[in-house]
């Protein structure tokens, strides 16, 4: 029997690291590669649709249950829950939805404490307490930790998804930005150097020079007159004369010299590896360079088999404790509707002849025609049934043939003699 060992007062609590303001700022709000990785995820988890899955035969149903998933607060739908989900996850790591009387509520993530307490187990040789620590609610804060008043939840009534655990938690989840984020930084400073290409003319620093010593003040007004007159993008290709023996050098890298395209194009690969969305799905630059149809239908479709079923089992997963789930079965999604994930026509028909194959030849066999489509549909061949009839092609002899179909040789010479009916005269 498990104990309580802490007071109400004494509980521990997880607190998400107060960085999802700075993520939200200065990642999401302000980096484009951010913005389009987290949108292709987000665009892609959405449209995907929740349904029990019979844990047996592996077909998926819907139910009255689901409503709350389907609609999950007035005018909201399935996607839209979806989508804040992912936002909170990509941003702060850690997605909380709590079961409200007839609604979900999305809470922010940096408004919660995970609360646990400690319970005794046992005790060893020497007395000691073994003890181990459990989730029991959480403490919702409106307006900020330390602002608002504390409202308590419990466990069971909160969803917390937490895609990718933090090494350094033991129940929180971590953003998958943090491993990149001087990638990120990177990137927004080169987005910045190439605004301040184009404020100074458009071209790398200069550096007019005179033979002569200028007088005091004359410096910062050559200055000033420069910029004036040759700065911003309006002084981009301007005609420059010089006179007084002033010389003008080019001190500054181009973008051509330092490879720019090709530098930021790399940090972009990584921002978007971390995110798990191939470069050419998020429409990066270090995708487009070899962008065709055929690549993008392969880079989706390899997303969705890695970072998508991942996340739709999990998001299933923490979902499941807030609806009635029957028994037997599964909270498990479905992605039959995805337009990017449909097989085009012909392979759909040569999937279909494949199946079709199947299951003749398991029909020829002796098996039951309700379990070989269930067999088919889930993948598992363990519901094939048996109907106990084999194919005559695989008796070794005539009599062992005759011996199962239970039949009996009577020699010619016993056998009935045939009497063909009389026909009537006119």
């Amino acid at each position: 029997m498990l104990s309580l060992v802490q007071s109400w007062g004494e509980k521990s609590s997880e607190r998400i690291q107060q960085t999802f303001m700075a993520y939200t700022n200065y990642g999401y709000n302000s980096n484009s590669v951010v913005f389009a990785v987290v949108l292709a995820r987000l665009q892609l988890l959405a449209q995907a649709e929740f349904k029990f899955q019979n844990l047996g035969t592996r077909r998926l149903f819907g139910s009255p249950d689901l409503a709350l998933l389907e609609t999950p607060w007035v005018n909201g739908t399935t996607a839209d829950l979806i989508a804040r989900m992912e936002q909170h996850a990509s941003i702060a790591g850690n997605a909380f939805v709590r079961r409200a009387p007839d609604s979900l509520v999305v809470m922010r993530p940096d408004w919660v404490d995970i609360v646990s307490v400690e319970y005794v187990e046992g005790y060893d040789n020497n007395n000691h307490p073994l003890t181990h620590r459990e989730v029991v609610g959480y403490l919702y804060s409106h307006g900020g930790i330390g602002i608002g008043d504390p409202v308590f939840y419990k466990a069971a009534d909160v969803c917390h998804w937490t895609p990718i655990p933090d090494p350094l938690a033991t129940w929180r989840g971590m953003s998958w930005m943090t491993p990149v984020l001087r990638e990120i930084n990177a990137d927004t400073a080169m987005t910045q150097h190439r605004q301040v290409f184009f404020d100074n003319a458009a071209t790398p620093a200069m550096l007019l020079r005179y033979q002569q010593k200028l007088q005091p003040g004359t410096l910062e007004s050559i200055k000033d007159r420069w910029q004036s007159r040759f700065g911003g993008p309006a002084g981009a290709g301007a005609t420059v004369v010089l006179d007084e023996g002033a010389d003008l050098t080019v001190v500054g890298s181009s973008f051509e010299s330092m490879r720019f395209n090709e530098v930021q194009a790399a940090g972009e690969a990584r921002i978007a590896s971390a995110a798990g969305v191939p470069a050419i799905v998020a429409g990066l630059q270090a995708g487009l360079d070899a962008a065709t149809y055929s690549n993008y239908s392969a880079a989706i479709k390899a997303m969705a088999n890695g970072t998508g079923a991942y996340l739709w089992r999990s998001l299933a997963a923490s979902l499941a404790k807030l609806v009635t789930v029957p028994d037997g079965a599964r909270l498990w999604y479905d992605t039959t509707n995805i337009p990017a994930l449909r097989e085009d026509e012909r392979d759909r028909a040569a999937n279909m002849q494949t199946l079709a194959s199947a299951a003749s030849t398991l029909l020829t066999a002796g098996y039951e025609a309700t379990s070989i489509t269930s067999a088919l549909i889930s993948g598992d061949l363990s519901q094939l049934v048996h109907t106990g009839l084999i194919s005559v092609q695989l008796y070794k002899a005539a009599a062992k043939a005759d011996a199962s179909l239970n039949i009996t040789k009577i020699p010619i010479d016993q056998a009935p003699v045939f009497s063909p009916p009389t026909l009537p005269t006119a």
